[in-house]
């Protein structure tokens, strides 16, 4: 039951649309650079799903890939907390203590 679930979630991570892993380091690239250009919560929630889609095992052409798509999950994990926590700085308090 657990390996078949595994392999769901190994699919599901695959994109067709991004065929090999020059894809998606491109698209990373594109969305990185959109990123850099204006900051925002969905372009780094892009980034981190595109970070985790190439830890997808369709996509591992080399050793290299595993270890470029753990690297770059981390490092837009960051930059989505850091969003999410801006995020909720600007949100206003539901202080009802008035």
């Amino acid at each position: 039951m657990m390996q078949l679930q595994i392999k769901d979630e190994a699919k599901s991570l695959y994109d067709p649309d991004l065929p090999d892993a020059n894809a998606v380091l491109s698209a990373i690239s594109c969305v990185s650079v959109q990123y850099v250009i204006s900051p925002s919560f969905e372009l780094a929630k892009l980034a981190f799903s595109l970070a985790s889609k190439l830890s997808a095992p369709q996509y591992a052409e080399s050793k290299l890939i595993p270890q470029i798509a753990k690297q770059l999950q981390s490092q837009w994990d960051v930059i989505l907390n850091d969003q999410i926590h801006a995020l909720a700085m600007t949100m206003p308090s539901n202080d009802t203590s008035h």
